[in-house]
């Protein structure tokens, strides 16, 4: 069986690079936000929708996001994956619960003052490789940009939405028996470790393995 982790903590925390990493373990970083942005690109009605959404720095409704979701798991029915950036309130993790078997949900756990200082620097290239201004600069002539909503005013914004859905999330998948706890304003090397030890505890239980087999 094929290894299914959830990657949740607010925008900045380095959800996205770590799940990156894990590729070389054969998983598929799933990124909803990446989901979103393809329905923005392809120009649907919907996708203007979202797009206006994410501009505001708000919430997009759990019924889009569920059905975007849905449709990708339906997609790698066998792949392991981590799912970064979703579920974000109980609503969504309920629905997930009925979609797959989750092995861990790894909280990413990181102070506000920090996640906006990461957020300034942080800048995209064009091939979608996510660079830090200041501890890990694109290189000499690569083009980059800052997304919309990493902008601070915004930043602070889908914080303050984060935080008031993080407790009930921690709460369901502790009751679940599915909580790790992930220092994650430690350095990206530091946290690799953590989640390495994470992937590797799950296989040791007779979880699901890295890669489908």
């Amino acid at each position: 069986m094929a290894l299914r982790l959830l990657f949740v903590g607010p925008p900045g925390s380095g959800k996205g690079t770590q799940a990156q990493r894990l590729r070389a373990r054969g998983i598929l970083h799933a990124s909803s936000g990446d989901m979103l942005r393809a329905e923005i690109e392809a120009g649907t009605e919907r996708g203007r929708r979202i797009a206006e959404v994410v501009r505001s720095g708000g919430l997009v409704a759990d019924e889009w996001v569920n059905e975007i979701v849905a449709r990708f798991l339906q997609a790698h029915p066998r792949q392991a994956l981590v799912l970064d950036g979703y579920p974000r309130n109980l609503a969504q993790a309920r629905r997930l619960a009925e979609l797959i078997a989750v092995d861990a949900a790894v909280f990413f756990e990181i102070d506000d003052e920090t996640l906006v200082r990461r957020l300034h620097d942080r800048v995209i290239g064009l091939d979608g490789a996510i660079y830090d201004l200041t501890f890990a600069p694109p290189p000499p002539g690569v083009t980059w940009r800052r997304r919309e909503d990493d902008a601070p005013e915004i930043t602070r914004h889908r914080l303050a939405l984060y935080r008031a859905r993080e407790a009930e999330l921690r709460a369901f998948y502790q009751s679940a028996g599915l909580y790790r706890p992930l220092a994650a304003a430690l350095s990206p090397d530091a946290i690799a470790a953590q989640l390495n030890a994470i992937v590797d505890d799950l296989a040791a239980r007779g979880g699901g393995q890295p890669a489908d087999r």
